[in-house]
């Protein structure tokens, strides 16, 4: 795991990480640091807009989150519903003309893509780690086990 590009923005409490997708396979884009401040880390599929476009929309889910306009989504996603987002409502400053609607969950510490970016050993901490996956919608298969399992693969 030591050849994995970090983004480490200067205003940020977290890392991301990105395969570099030179391999047969990748893993997801994923925040570290999250949890050191009682947030859950946030992941996306590695193929849906490569390193550099994932880390700014996951930059832009962390600062929708974290917005006092927002009250309430942060807890509503962890509460089991899944909120979608226009790409321009995501982030008016970097995506005002973005065509995407984008999704985000709460996703199990079993769910392959967490195991696949953060390891087995998450599922055991204490407090308990979460995780909130962002997917584009009408890419459902980034939600399931099977398209992360073994890594992703194009």
């Amino acid at each position: 795991m030591l050849n994995k590009p970090c983004f480490i923005p200067e205003v940020y409490p977290y890392i991301i990480e990105a395969d570099p997708l030179l391999e047969d396979t990748a893993y997801p884009t994923h925040t570290h640091g999250l949890y050191n401040v009682g947030l859950p880390e946030i992941l996306m599929d590695p193929l849906s807009f490569g390193g550099e476009g994932n880390g700014q929309r996951i930059n832009s889910a962390y600062n929708y989150f974290i917005n006092p306009k927002n009250a309430g989504q942060l807890e509503a996603v962890l509460d089991g519903q899944i909120i979608k987002l226009p790409g321009p409502v995501l982030d008016p400053k970097y995506m005002p003309n973005d065509r995407y609607v984008y999704c985000l969950r709460e996703v199990s510490p079993h769910f392959e893509a967490v195991r696949l970016a953060y390891g087995n050993d998450v599922a055991h901490l204490v407090p308990p780690m979460r995780f909130i996956q962002i997917w584009v919608d009408g890419d459902d298969f980034a939600l399931t086990d099977e398209y992360y399992r073994g890594g992703v693969t194009e």
